[in-house]
C-alpha cells in the first residue's frame, strides 16, 4: 500500500471536496447505520485478525460500524442523485471498472479486518476527515509486518494492489478506525498501466 504524499490534485479535489461539504451539512442521523462501536478495538486488533485468518471469510469484512452510502435501505432517498452523481464523476475520472465502496463511518466507526480476496485488483482509495483523527492499517503480505497508515486532515489517498486467494504474497488484510466522521471512496482499475497513470493524476503537476 502506497500514501499518495501531500495534497491531491486539483482536479480530483474539485469532485470531492464539494461532495465531502454537501454530504456532512445533512444530517447523518438520517443515516442507517449498521453496526455498534466497538469500544475495545478488538476487530481492529492482532488477535481478531489471527481468528479471522485462521477461521476465512468471504472477503468482505464480517463487523462494521458504519454504512456504504450506496445501500438504498440506509441512506436517504433524497441524498440518491448526489450519491449516484459523484461515483459518475469519479469512475470517468479514475477509467475505473466499479466503485468497490463508498464508506461513511460516525464518530468510532470501523471496519473489521478482510482481504478482499473476492475482488482483487488495482484500488485507489481516498479518505476524508476534518481533523484527521482516523486511520487505515494493513498487514505487508510478505513481510507480515502491523502498518498503520493515519489520517491527515482533508483529503488523503492510499493506493495498492489486493490480491486473490491464488496470491497468498499478494492477499492484503487490512481494516480501518475513526474517531471523527470519516468518508471514505475506494475503487477498482482494471489494468495495472491505467492504475499507474491514475496514481499520478492524484498528484498535483507541481510536485
Amino acid at each position: 500500500m502506497k500514501v499518495i504524499e501531500g495534497k491531491l490534485s486539483q482536479e480530483v479535489l474539485d469532485i470531492v471536496e464539494p461532495f465531502a461539504t454537501w454530504f456532512f451539512e445533512q444530517d447523518q442521523d438520517l443515516i442507517n447505520i449498521h453496526g455498534k462501536a466497538d469500544k475495545d478495538e478488538y476487530y481492529t486488533d492482532n488477535e481478531y485478525l489471527d481468528y479471522i485468518e485462521a477461521k476465512g471469510h468471504e472477503g468482505f469484512p464480517e463487523e462494521k460500524y458504519g454504512i456504504d452510502l450506496t445501500d438504498i435501505k440506509s441512506t436517504p432517498l433524497e441524498y440518491r442523485d448526489k450519491i449516484i452523481d459523484v461515483t459518475k464523476q469519479l469512475n470517468n475520472f479514475f477509467g475505473s471498472q466499479f466503485n468497490a465502496v463508498k464508506m461513511y463511518y460516525p464518530k468510532d466507526g470501523f471496519m473489521s479486518w478482510h482481504n478482499n480476496h473476492n475482488v482483487p485488483g488495482y484500488n485507489i482509495l481516498m479518505s476524508y476527515t476534518k481533523n484527521g483523527d482516523g486511520w487505515f492499517r494493513y498487514k505487508d503480505p510478505i513481510t507480515e509486518e502491523i502498518i498503520t497508515l493515519y489520517d491527515k486532515p482533508g483529503w488523503t489517498a492510499k493506493v495498492g494492489y489486493y490480491g486473490h486467494n491464488e496470491e497468498p504474497d499478494k492477499l492484503y488484510w487490512h481494516c480501518a478506525r475513526a474517531y471523527e466522521p470519516r468518508l471514505t471512496l475506494g475503487f477498482v482499475i482494471p489494468n495495472e498501466e491505467m492504475w499507474e497513470m491514475m496514481c499520478e493524476d492524484l498528484t498535483p503537476n507541481d510536485v
